[in-house]
């Protein structure tokens, strides 16, 4: 294994956890085109991105544990291998259930990237250098959700819906690969009883019972809420909706990623002269506002793009800027269980995020109404669930040795 800086593994790190927004942003405009191609409604399509989620948010319940007791690297690499076999399995789809199936595998494996690059991080990382780290990170990851839309467009035109997994499953090899050769093992102490169903039990209620992790949590999954509120619905809104092009869909979704980066990196360089408190406030009222500003536009009539992506604008620079630091807060009172801390924060985030998007999905009627009401109450509910929980209260550490 070849020894490298940190600055590259945080790179690689962003490479990792960006293979999961890219299994869901790069399809988002075949969405419309797999429905034909299956003879399916658009229902049956939101199944793939709803099973997507549900392994999504099992699988990092139980990569924690596992990469608590074997280690980061092992978990890491097991993880990325299944993603491009899952990837191709995808490609390979004949049918609605079996494409469903080929997406929760591929989640599965994209959850490991996703659970290990934060556990890693706050492996190696002060709290406050975590927190940074993680909007570094998060606005690197971002990178790809925004291009993989324009990429997704044209493949699903000029190819078909099914090289767009092939993409990913040769992405999905390539990241193996740069996992195997460059990536060390960062876990100091390894939690031989972390797979030990009491263990099990005792950590996650532990976790559960700490105020301060349950707060910053909650809030966090109400922002993915919001996202994937917005991922489910916007390619049948844009497209089907407001007739806009499947090639032009990416550029709209790109505005959103830029807005959702500048958050990010706003808040990375706030974290020197700004404390935790006021980011998360400010990224909470950019989310309710956003939310009650795309609904007064829906509801007004405005059948136009600009009403739904122009509140998505604001909501997502709310995002970019409260969603490091509600991570990096949730995370800072657990060092051994770092990973078992970060796979509850992803189920959480993941099992509301596809609860949200399952009904949305189900209550769609041919308008942006759904969807609009799902982003503003998920906005709110991220704002509310921190003031009320947290507020001004300091961190207090667990009384359990970790």
């Amino acid at each position: 294994m070849t020894k490298i800086s940190y600055p590259v593994m945080l790179l690689m790190l962003a490479m990792f956890v960006a293979l999961g927004p890219l299994a869901t942003a790069m399809y988002l405009p075949a969405f419309p085109a797999m429905a034909n191609a299956f003879q399916v409604g658009a229902g049956e399509i939101q199944l793939t991105l709803t099973a997507y989620m549900v392994g999504l948010s099992i699988a990092q319940l139980v990569c924690g544990p596992v990469a608590d007791r074997w280690g980061r690297r092992p978990v890491l690499l097991a993880g990325l291998l299944l993603f491009a076999l899952a990837s191709l399995l995808c490609t390979l789809a004949s049918s609605i259930p079996l494409l469903i199936a080929g997406r929760f595998l591929q989640a599965v494996g994209a959850a490991a990237g996703m659970v290990l690059a934060r556990a890693i991080i706050r492996d190696t990382m002060a709290p406050v250098d975590a927190t940074r780290a993680l909007a570094h990170m998060g606005s690197t990851v971002a990178i790809a959700p925004a291009v993989g839309p324009i990429i997704g467009g044209l493949l699903a035109v000029h190819a078909g819906w099914w090289s767009i997994f092939l993409l990913l499953a040769i992405c999905g090899v390539v990241s193996s690969a740069v996992a195997a050769v460059w990536i060390p093992e960062t876990l100091r102490h390894e939690d031989r009883q972390a797979l030990d169903a009491r263990t099990i039990i005792g950590n996650y209620r532990l976790l559960l019972s700490h105020r301060v992790f349950l707060g910053f949590t909650l809030a966090a999954s109400l922002i993915y809420c919001a996202h994937y509120a917005f991922l489910s619905n916007v390619s049948f809104v844009l497209i089907d909706l407001f007739k806009v092009p499947t090639q032009d869909f990416g550029w709209y979704y790109l505005l959103v990623l830029i807005a959702f980066i500048s958050g990010n990196l706003l808040g990375a360089r706030l974290t020197r002269w700004v404390a935790l408190h006021k980011l998360i406030v400010t990224g909470g009222s950019l989310l309710a506002g956003g939310g009650l500003l795309m609904v007064i536009l829906v509801l007004a009539g405005f059948a136009r793009p600009a009403a739904i992506i122009g509140p998505e604008l604001v909501i997502s620079m709310g995002a970019g800027l409260m969603m490091p630091a509600c991570v990096a807060s949730a995370l800072t009172p657990f060092g051994r269980l770092a990973g078992t801390a970060s796979a509850m924060m992803g189920f959480l985030q993941m099992s509301m995020a596809a609860l949200t998007s399952a009904v949305v999905g189900y209550l769609y009627d041919g308008t942006a109404r759904p969807m609009a009401f799902a982003i503003a109450a998920s906005g709110i509910g991220a704002l509310l669930s921190y003031l009320l929980v947290i507020g001004r209260a300091q961190d207090v550490t667990p009384k359990t040795k970790q």
